[in-house]
């Protein structure tokens, strides 16, 4: 037998159960990457969150529902894992600022709500029907409770329990994103027109009362306001 003969083909290395596993764990982690990308475009853009399907989020990130449930257990795993995403993103947007600037902190405020408060008030429509949705926006709310009494900590300094309290909640009114609503999608103000308005609202609640209302004599010896 010559040499041609018995030359066999030289075989390629046996690929190693570490290397495939590895591989998997690659491709479920995108995957997941993909779907919650998906998951989170999907909830930002469209008008009802709640009419978002399993279909809808599998085709979007380019998987079967198969791998979505998989990944996810449900369609409200996913959302769950999105809206965390969300909520990081939408925390990241209010920009830090020094406690008892007015001016900055509303400043931030308003940056937030201008890129994020179209999808805030649709979370809001959808609060009933998704609990999922509820708990964030819970989360959200404390947050936003936390951040105006430590931005407004300087301004409420001497209170009372109770009175700082009342002010709190005032102010979490004056400053609530229904309130942004209003006056830039209802009544069409731009945007510096609306910082305006809930400087004006946030001003008259931080500003100190005067006390007991002086009388002054009049000429005829009454007292009038």
């Amino acid at each position: 037998m010559d040499a041609h003969t018995r030359a066999t083909p030289r075989r390629q290395p046996p690929v190693t159960r570490a290397y495939r596993q590895a591989r998997r764990a690659q491709q479920a982690e995108a995957n997941t990457e993909r779907i919650v990308a998906a998951c989170a475009g999907l909830i930002t853009s469209v008008r009802r969150i709640a009419d978002i399907t399993l279909d809808d989020i599998a085709r979007q990130s380019g998987v079967t529902v198969r791998t979505v449930l998989r990944r996810f257990g449900s369609r409200d795993g996913a959302f769950e894992a999105a809206f965390a995403r969300i909520g990081s993103e939408i925390k990241s947007l209010r920009v830090a600022t020094p406690a008892g600037d007015i001016d900055a902190a509303l400043d931030s405020l308003l940056q937030q709500y201008e890129q994020m408060g179209d999808l805030n008030i649709r979370a809001l429509e959808a609060e009933d029907q998704l609990p999922l949705v509820h708990r964030g926006l819970e989360t959200g709310r404390r947050h936003h409770r936390e951040w105006l009494a430590e931005i407004f900590a300087p301004h409420l300094a001497g209170r009372s329990p109770k009175e700082k309290a009342q002010r709190l909640i005032a102010l979490y009114a004056a400053t609530d994103i229904y309130v942004w609503k209003l006056l830039r999608r209802d009544l069409k103000l731009d945007r510096g027109a609306t910082l305006i308005a809930i400087g004006s609202m946030v001003r008259g609640l931080l500003a100190r009362d005067p006390g007991a209302r002086t009388r002054r004599e009049n000429p005829r010896g009454r007292h009038s306001d």
